[in-house]
């Protein structure tokens, strides 16, 4: 009798717990709809881990349109981590591909990577139904009129081109890079060190450094099949194209990751700030 009651009472708590993570969620979905983005990505952030399989991911990713929907600079690269680590743990034929990548397509443009952004919308645009086809023609345009002659045209847009343009034709916000902070220079002893430059906080994954961009890019494209979105950082001044993946907010997150999904194949990477 005492065990029936214990298993009773722990029924009770669960069943408790799951109605209190249905109502913050629906509460999050609220101020979503209401346009208090910001509100709503702190209950996202709060509901999201109680939450198992589809549910989870898909209020993770809603998390993730809210920080981005805020349109401020610290809350986008908040939502940049988060957003990188769920692309490389979808897979391409995932429903959910194209629009994480397009979400990201997004989220760079506003960050002002005109390359990520390209190559984000390209990776959206490969895998995107047709019934998804008119927000990424109307994303494309927003890329090349914030970054022209950055691999995107008018013929690009025209692959996603929905068969009914009514969508497209309704009044929207148009997307464009945020503009970067400017903190007011402190003055500074002329003996004292110079201060660190902004935004050095963030972590990724290095998996090599080639000479040759056409060996980079094979790198790049073995990941591709894996669900790992790698990029290739030019460094002029050494000649060598380096491939990475992240940002990731600290050491410890970019290592877990490197352990998960490059390890396993790829043995030869480092972690760097």
């Amino acid at each position: 009798m005492k065990k029936s009651k214990i298993t009773l009472s722990i029924i009770c708590l669960l069943a408790f717990a799951a109605l209190a993570a249905d109502s913050l969620y629906s509460q999050a979905q609220k101020l979503y709809s209401q346009k208090n983005f910001e509100a709503a990505a702190k209950i996202y952030a709060n509901v999201c881990p109680q939450l198992a399989g589809k549910e989870r991911k898909i209020c993770q990713f809603n998390e993730i349109k809210a920080l981005v929907e805020s349109n401020k600079m610290d809350l986008a690269r908040t939502a940049e981590p988060k957003l990188l680590l769920m692309i490389s743990q979808t897979e391409p034929d995932d429903s959910l591909f194209a629009e994480l990548s397009a979400e990201d397509a997004k989220l760079q443009l506003m960050l002002n990577q005109p390359v990520r952004a390209v190559r984000s919308w390209n990776a959206a645009q490969t895998s995107a139904s047709t019934d998804y086809f008119s927000e990424l023609f109307v994303l494309c345009h927003d890329i090349i009129s914030a970054f022209p002659e950055n691999g995107l045209t008018t013929e690009s847009c025209d692959k996603v081109k929905p068969a009914d343009t009514t969508l497209i034709s309704l009044p929207r916000k148009k997307i464009t890079p945020l503009a970067a902070d400017q903190p007011q220079p402190q003055p500074q002893p002329e003996s004292s060190s110079p201060l660190p430059a902004p935004h050095t906080s963030k972590w990724y994954v290095q998996l090599g450094a080639f000479g040759s961009k056409e060996n980079a890019e094979r790198l790049v494209a073995n990941f591709k099949d894996k669900g790992v979105q790698l990029y290739i950082t030019e460094l002029p001044d050494r000649k060598l194209f380096t491939v990475r993946t992240g940002f990731f907010a600290n050491a410890e997150e970019a290592k877990d990751f490197a352990e998960q999904k490059i390890a396993p194949t790829h043995k030869d990477y480092k972690v760097f700030q």
